[in-house]
């Protein structure tokens, strides 16, 4: 018997998508509804006109709702908008008074009060504290505990990572849901749903980096040893390359729209610097042009070297020295690129593959598992804070406190 079907919506600066699936008793996502609609009034993951993006909204609901031949009632939103951070903390529980001589075992009640210390973590009032992830305990002077339960010890400690995002931008999201009109149950990490989409358990512990390359934005996440060590974004993405070739080669966004997914590629070759490429006339008055394939595929290359640069040098120095031993991962539109992996791989220095979501039925292709990864995940998300409620023993009350969320 499956969970509760879920409907997640992802605004984005390219397009809207609209998802509804379940997860089923054996862990497989079924895909049982899926929208699309041209996004119109969003740049660079934020609301440029709240009435185009509200339009394109309920096209993309319709379209899920049509093919999922149910209505849509509530959604999860998949923000990102380009300022997600994380930040560190550590929380400190004393499990005997310090004038007793004895220890005492760690039990499921210390688990809990410790991460609720950590969790309240100071953040500016423009943040909003979307998630809350566990990472390594301490037992007294006993490093990286993963299960403390039933170790004696005097003090526990244990170091979280809290994922926040800019509030105004979430707020202005939830209140278009709002308006669209239809109920928004809570708001997650595209990053952090892509992850859960295509790293599996040993890839996790192994180390992988996951990239979400959207037209707007750019999340990623690093995670390590079973935990997710860090997250974030910025608001570079894939219209960036289309507007660098529209200046580059003096050309409508339209045409260098569709010149980078036909011919383009990340990688420069100098064996085509004499191939030419023809760019058809567009209806605006545009008469056409023929361009060489090696200048377009240098602008292209700048741009993605340099979105995979700044991913780099944040994971870094957030986490130095973190092996990724089972590579990175790209998601998102941007994953499609022509010559992205072997770019990707050029600059980390580690495999680069497509992350394609595990477990899943109901896509119709392939490709689309990159481009659905953060839908998939945020499925996957929603079911699990599902599970904690139905079942609330003390273990789960813990996961859901792990989990955080936005309704703060």
């Amino acid at each position: 018997m499956a969970l509760d079907a879920t409907a997640v919506l992802e605004i984005g600066t390219h397009a809207i998508r609209v998802m509804v699936g379940e997860v089923r008793d054996d862990g497989v996502v079924s895909v049982i509804g899926v929208g699309e609609a041209e996004s119109r009034g969003i740049r660079k993951g934020e609301i440029t006109n709240r009435d185009d993006a509200i339009a394109c909204a309920r096209k993309a609901i319709k379209s899920a709702e049509e093919n999922w031949r149910k209505s849509i009632h509530s959604v999860v939103l998949i923000t990102s908008g380009g300022e997600a951070e994380s930040k560190k903390s550590t929380g400190i529980h004393r499990i005997v008074d310090p004038s007793d001589n004895r220890l005492a075992e760690v039990d499921e009640s210390d688990l809990t009060e410790v991460c609720e210390i950590a969790r309240r973590i100071s953040l500016p009032e423009n943040r909003i504290r979307l998630h809350t992830l566990q990472q390594y305990f301490q037992v007294d002077d006993t490093l990286n505990v993963t299960s403390p339960v039933g170790m004696a010890c005097e003090e526990l400690r244990v170091d979280m990572l809290s994922i926040h995002g800019k509030r105004s931008a979430v707020d202005n999201f939830r209140k278009l849901v709002d308006d669209v009109p239809i109920a928004c149950s809570d708001a997650v990490f595209s990053g952090l749903c892509a992850s859960m989409a295509v790293v599996t358990d040993e890839q996790k512990k192994a180390g992988v980096l996951v990239v979400d390359i959207g037209a707007g934005t750019t999340d990623y996440v690093v995670c390590y040893d079973g935990f997710v060590l860090t997250a974030g974004s910025f608001a570079v993405g894939g219209d960036h390359i289309t507007n660098d070739i529209s200046i580059g080669l003096q050309i409508p966004l339209s045409q260098a729209e569709f010149i980078k997914k036909k011919a383009g590629c990340a990688l420069t070759n100098l064996m085509e610097r004499d191939h030419n490429i023809s760019i058809p006339a567009a209806t605006q008055g545009f008469t056409g042009k023929m361009v060489r394939g090696i200048t377009l595929n240098t602008i292209i290359n700048a741009r993605m070297d340099e979105i995979f640069t700044l991913v780099k040098e944040q994971v870094e120095r957030q986490c130095p020295n973190v092996p990724l031993s089972a590579g990175v991962m790209l998601t998102g539109g941007g994953a499609f690129m022509n010559g992205a992996r072997d770019l990707g791989q050029k600059v980390f220095n580690v495999p680069c593959i497509h992350g394609k979501p595990f477990d899943v039925q109901g896509l119709s292709t392939t490709k689309e598992g990159p481009l659905f990864a953060c839908h998939i995940g945020a499925v996957r998300y929603a079911a699990s804070l599902k599970t904690t409620v139905e079942k609330p023993t003390m273990g789960q009350r813990l996961l859901r406190l792990l989990w955080g969320g936005a309704g703060e």
